[in-house]
């Protein structure tokens, strides 16, 4: 799944003011008449719920908006760049990189920060030699990547560690926000002129556009995850708990990617979003196989919901209760020993356990797994194919986010 992605935005500048003349038959020494640049396009985030990764952003590295055109002549005005506009899943976090001088601007608030006001930008004048001379070089003013960064590194990057600052959370359809603002249009020459200077020969180059690197980072948004390791039933429980739809198969990961169902109590009149997230394995804290995608999701749940089963090769050669008591308390412990590893904050949160695959197990090892206690928690036991015991798992849900 691709949930994290670092994108180099590099909003429009604005179009440089006009040195010219007017030049007209029967007017004699026309006066100054060149025109303001126009403004550069801004660079807007939007949430999208019909998103659900930032798959489309896949190769992309950098994305850029369009300048304005310069000022022309006849006190013409240089047409605007255009915003560009990015749609990125409901529950995307922003985290500043890096950025150029132009970001650090006053910026009005428009969900993010403020946005800057034509006058309160610092301008660069130029001036020439005579009207259509080529313009001098412009002071440069760009953002630079950290030397730490590795294209390698983003994969296990966890911005949240407080190494980039936060810009924002964006947890609504439609929620917008400018994330680098378009520079402004420099003024021509005939702003210059006055009684002490009729032929002014300067103007202002149009101000820089923001500039940053941005790490787009999907947190998804649910109330309760489920934590267990690869097939587990997570899926199968979510597809028997909900509408939801997800890969179910025999093997292992074969959720890549979160799938979301909303499920609901017995009259319709509560619901919550409960998560399948990518299995589990030992040293997931550390990376190792689908870890920090499925850590990344689950630290945002409301409630944890631990999913246990007895490996079905250990079935078949016919365990005791106490043999299949003693696997899942490992898991169990294994299951928290991660969570512990990447956030303690995840163990804060109320959860409880379910003993999937129910139909499989004897009267003897059923009787002794729903007398256990795990982490003082009395399990559920249920079974997706014969749906047994789904309605109390249901309830105990419920309770969790209570």
């Amino acid at each position: 799944m691709i949930d994290i992605v670092l994108l180099h935005l590099k909003a429009g500048a604005g179009g440089n003011g006009r040195v010219s003349f007017r030049r007209e038959k029967y007017v004699q020494k026309g006066g100054p008449d060149g025109g303001v640049g126009g403004h550069g396009g801004s660079i807007i985030v939007r949430a999208d719920s019909s998103q659900t990764t930032l798959r489309s952003y896949a190769g992309v590295h950098e994305v850029l908006g369009k300048s304005g055109e310069p000022g022309g002549k006849k006190q013409c005005s240089g047409s605007a760049g255009g915003d560009v506009v990015l749609t990125v899943p409901v529950g995307t976090v922003l985290w500043l990189m890096s950025e150029n001088q132009a970001a650090k601007r006053r910026r009005l608030s428009h969900g993010l920060e403020e946005l800057a006001y034509s006058r309160e930008v610092r301008r660069e004048q130029f001036a020439l030699e005579r009207e259509g001379a080529a313009l001098p070089p412009k002071t440069p003013d760009e953002a630079e990547l950290p030397p730490t960064y590795s294209v390698k590194s983003l994969a296990t990057m966890q911005p949240s560690n407080g190494d980039y600052k936060k810009l924002i959370s964006l947890t609504e359809h439609g929620q917008e926000v400018v994330v680098c603002q378009g520079g402004f249009g420099g003024r021509g020459n005939l702003a210059f002129k006055s009684s002490r200077e009729t032929t002014p020969l300067k103007a202002e180059f149009g101000t820089d556009g923001e500039e940053r690197y941005i790490i787009f980072e999907l947190q998804l948004l649910a109330d309760i995850g489920l934590v267990g390791f690869p097939n587990a039933g997570k899926s199968t429980l979510l597809s028997v708990l909900s509408q939801a739809r997800p890969k179910i198969g025999a093997y292992p990961f074969t959720t890549l990617e979160p799938e979301l169902g909303i499920v609901a109590n017995a009259d319709n009149s509560k619901q919550f979003v409960l998560a399948d997230i990518p299995g589990l394995i030992s040293g997931a804290s550390e990376g190792k196989g689908l870890g920090l995608a499925f850590l990344r999701h689950v630290r945002n749940t409301t409630g944890l919901l631990y999913v246990l089963s007895v490996p079905e090769e250990m079935l078949a050669g016919d365990p005791s209760p106490k043999e299949c008591l003693a696997n899942l308390e490992e898991q169990f412990r294994a299951l928290q020993g991660e969570l512990k590893a990447y956030d303690e904050l995840l163990l804060e949160k109320r959860w409880a356990v379910c003993l999937t695959k129910k139909d499989l197990y004897s009267d003897e090892i059923s009787k002794a797994l729903e007398a256990a206690k795990f982490g003082g928690e009395k399990p559920i036991l249920v079974s997706a194919a014969t749906h047994d015991n789904l309605e109390v798992l249901r309830k105990r849900c419920f309770q969790i986010l209570q």
